[in-house]
């Protein structure tokens, strides 16, 4: 009976270190492999949107040209057109051109797309390893398409409706109706529900087609919420009216709270201060670039 309990421990013992060997291996809790993190977007697209910041504001100093006594502005401005609203000269008007789209792209880039990292970072959170940077870039993708989109159809209504460069009232019209839908009750339950994301599939064409589904998702939503802010971008915007609205789209994504809270009326009242101000001392903007590359002109800086 000794020898017998002997051997039995003596087996026990020498199977104890191959168990433990392949719980390593499988990747089990506690081990180095259960402990790495899937690498998130976000900070990759956090350094772009960092960068369309860093042209869009260079984009709106004057830069004068040597040999000539004009001002090439990248982005145009209130006096793309020879003078502010309502001076003597005849003010350009909105011209949708290849220029003002890669403007207005940009602008959606530096605008829009920290709304989506939460979106990217959960689908590459949920994605199989080799699919967490390409599922992630198909909904940034598809809703950063659907942004650009929502421009263009905005720039050719303003373009048949021959409305100015900087237009003055096109700009508090659109922040009007923002600050006004900021008190619905309504749109704090929409605020809730951008805090989920859709069931994406973790690989394959019925990953690729998920994340799509949830791009479109995520701008649908934002639509409804930013829309009137990204309206009022249309005909041309000062650097103020830009990050003014910004922050207020971005405040009100992290703090979702809708009527009960102050600071996107309050920012929106800021921007509202920018476009008057940008309007009255004819001051460039920013927002895309000119048709013709000098002033502006048919641009949607304003």
């Amino acid at each position: 009976m000794t020898l017998q309990s002997d051997r039995r421990a003596g087996a026990g013992r020498s199977t104890a270190p191959a168990r433990a060997g392949a719980r390593a291996g499988s990747g089990a809790p506690g081990t180095r492999r259960g402990r790495r993190t899937p690498r998130e977007p976000g900070g990759a697209m956090r350094l772009v949107c960092g960068a369309a910041w860093a042209v869009l504001v260079v984009g709106a100093l004057p830069i004068p040209i040597v040999g000539s006594g004009s001002v090439l502005h990248l982005h145009g401005g209130a006096d793309a057109a020879g003078g502010p609203e309502g001076s003597g000269a005849a003010a350009a008007s909105v011209v949708v051109t290849p220029g003002w789209i890669a403007g207005w792209a940009l602008m959606v880039v530096a605008m829009m797309w920290p709304l989506m990292v939460p979106l990217a970072n959960r689908i590459a959170t949920g994605a199989f390893v080799r699919w967490r940077i390409v599922l992630p870039v198909v909904a940034v993708a598809v809703s950063t398409a659907l942004w650009v989109g929502f421009g263009v159809v905005a720039g050719l209504i303003a373009q048949l409706a021959a409305v100015p460069v900087g237009s003055l009232w096109w700009q508090l019209l659109a922040l009007v109706v923002a600050a006004v839908a900021t008190r619905s009750a309504w749109r704090a339950r929409l605020l809730a529900r951008c805090q989920k994301t859709p069931p994406i599939a973790p690989g394959g064409r019925r990953g690729i087609r998920s994340a799509a589904v949830a791009g479109f998702a995520e701008w649908r939503r934002c639509a409804v919420l930013c829309g009137p802010l990204m309206l009022a971008m249309v005909p041309g915007h000062g650097l103020v009216v830009l990050a003014a609205a910004s922050l207020a789209v971005w405040w009100e994504a992290r703090h979702p709270r809708a009527w009960r809270d102050r600071m996107p009326p309050a920012l929106i009242v800021v921007a509202a201060l920018g476009a008057v101000g940008t309007a009255l001392l004819g001051v460039s903007g920013l927002g895309g670039f000119g048709a013709s590359g000098v002033a502006g002109v048919g641009g949607i800086g304003g």
